[in-house]
């Protein structure tokens, strides 16, 4: 549970999610409303729910938490067969929210991680409402709450100017965007690089990260060629090529090879400098 929902966050600071010993509290948006989610995990997995959106979203929590997917059964590595063994329980989570999981995901676009986590935080904290029940946690902005916001408040948040324009686009057309929910992965990832400002890699990240697809190979990312190279076959240095290449035996579960590395903490050795912050 904790390692398959540790990417429902983003960061530990996220005000959309608090994380307690035994689960989890998460807001999100539904067609009826928004709603908060308490998770509790014991002999079994308990959900509450306030506002709006309770009822709505319980239909969804499974793939929330991953149980909606099978226990994973990858092609033969000797790699990640010890990863499926250290890790039996992870598993992609699917939030069903085309809109959020695009906003989380154009924050990461050419910044680090942890770059991406605070201006996440302070777009909630300055343009997020408080979310419905016992709870201080917040709502992330609506698509029609982040149009009127603008570019330069967006900047004035530390997100970069490409990047706001992605946001003030995909919120513009935030209505098709749930389409992709239920596309193909092949087709979800044409139809998001339609928008202005979302490339291979925010598309691959967004299904998989967010959406719960097995399939992407998110390309162009500063870091994920050599992490990938690096754990399949020890070689500290890769291209996309590469990384494509290591990945072809696992077919249409490339992306919980993925999900497999990142949960063991794998990276590749450093060289050079990290990726700059913008200015």
């Amino acid at each position: 549970f904790f390692e398959t929902t540790q990417w429902l966050r983003l960061g530990v600071r996220d005000p959309t999610v608090r994380r307690e010993p035994n689960g989890l509290w998460r807001t999100a948006h539904t067609a009826n409303g928004p709603v908060t989610v308490r998770l509790r995990v014991g002999t079994q997995l308990q959900a509450d729910a306030w506002g709006p959106g309770a009822s709505t979203v319980l239909s969804d929590i499974p793939r929330w938490v991953g149980l909606h997917e099978a226990p994973w059964e990858l092609p033969a590595h000797p790699v990640v067969n010890r990863l499926l063994r250290a890790h039996p329980g992870v598993r992609l989570t699917d939030t069903r929210d085309v809109f959020e999981a695009l906003v989380v995901t154009v924050l990461q676009q050419l910044v680090t991680w942890e770059y991406a986590a605070m201006t996440w935080r302070r777009l909630i904290e300055r343009h997020g409402e408080p979310a419905p029940g016992p709870t201080d946690l917040r709502l992330s902005p609506s698509p029609r709450a982040l149009r009127a916001v603008g570019t330069m408040h967006l900047q004035a948040a530390g997100i970069g100017l490409k990047q706001a324009r992605a946001l003030m686009m995909v919120a513009a057309v935030a209505p098709a965007m749930r389409r992709a929910a239920d596309m193909p992965t092949g087709e979800a990832e044409a139809f998001l690089q339609k928008v202005r400002g979302i490339g291979p890699w925010t598309a691959g990240m967004t299904l998989g990260m967010r959406l719960g697809r097995p399939e992407p190979i998110p390309l162009a990312d500063y870091h994920l060629p050599s992490t990938i190279a690096w754990a399949l076959a020890g070689e500290p240095r890769a291209t996309d090529a590469r990384m494509v290449e290591l990945l072809a035996p696992f077919g249409e579960q490339a992306f919980r090879v993925v999900r497999l590395v990142w949960a063991a903490r794998i990276e590749a050795p450093r060289r050079g400098p990290r990726h700059p912050w913008p200015k």
